[in-house]
């Protein structure tokens, strides 16, 4: 497993987003179980970090044992904008390791290679004029050149995704109850929304899932506390997928007092 658990520290150097997902899921709860107050957490080493990587810790760094340690991430340039999608930066220090510009004496011999190859960098002047070449050359001739007939391109193929067009469910994990879904449905506190729970953290109107072009689409209705789509808060209306965790009323101090639903587009 690509990573290290040492003392208050843990370093996870993945070389693609499965091993990234497995280490954190394996790690992340000893590294909150030590006794420490401070704990930190490094995945500068990780090469590839998706999106949907990501969210595999998002949740994790606000909810249970992790709200009750301060922590602080060290992070690649890379994913600093999944960070800040996410609010983390109010939650948990982070350290955003930035690539340092090289100069010529410390350039990476790799880079210069391939540079030079390139044509990149021109041959240094030597002192004197440059002896003349004597290597007689045979005058070159262009080859005649037979244009062939062009065969008439097919029309392609559009290539867009097919809408989905039929039913969706809103489901209520804790009660399992199945809210179906046409062309749109409200959440909230209070009519007119379509489904309601008299939660004190979940606004008036919460969120709304509704029909787009392609599919279903989840939209927060400006929300207090804000409207989660597998544990990334949502800013403007997003496509739903079939099997997709959505989180309502989730607050720093309360993070496990958060209603949870999943989108399903199959029938129970």
């Amino acid at each position: 497993m690509p990573a290290t658990l040492r003392w208050n520290r843990l370093v996870i150097a993945a070389a693609n987003e499965q091993e990234f997902i497995a280490a954190v899921f394996e790690y992340f709860p000893q590294l909150l179980q030590l006794p420490y107050d401070e704990v930190e957490m490094d995945i500068t080493g990780s090469t590839e970090i998706t999106e949907d990587a990501f969210r595999s810790i998002a949740l994790k760094l606000i909810g249970g044992e992790a709200a009750e340690k301060k922590m602080l991430i060290r992070i690649p340039e890379s994913v600093e904008r999944y960070f800040k999608h996410a609010n983390l930066f109010r939650v948990v220090d982070i350290d955003v390791v930035r690539a340092v510009p090289r100069n010529g004496r410390n350039a990476d011999p790799g880079r210069v290679k391939a540079n030079i190859n390139a044509g990149k960098f021109a041959a240094k002047k030597t002192k004197g004029p440059a002896a003349p070449d004597k290597t007689e050359r045979a005058p070159q001739q262009a080859a005649p050149v037979e244009l062939q007939p062009q065969p008439a391109t097919p029309p392609k193929r559009p290539t867009g995704k097919v809408p989905y067009t039929g039913p969706g469910w809103l489901v209520d994990v804790e009660t399992g109850q199945r809210f179906p879904i046409n062309d749109r449905i409200t959440v909230g506190r209070e009519a007119p929304a379509d489904v309601v729970f008299q939660v004190p953290t979940i606004s008036k109107r919460h969120f709304i899932i509704r029909r787009g072009e392609s599919g279903f689409v989840v939209e927060d209705m400006r929300s207090t506390n804000g409207t989660y789509l597998n544990g990334l808060p949502v800013h403007e209306p997003m496509p739903l997928r079939d099997g997709d965790e959505l989180v309502v009323a989730i607050t720093l101090k309360h993070p496990k007092g958060a209603r949870i639903f999943q989108f399903s587009t199959k029938p129970a």
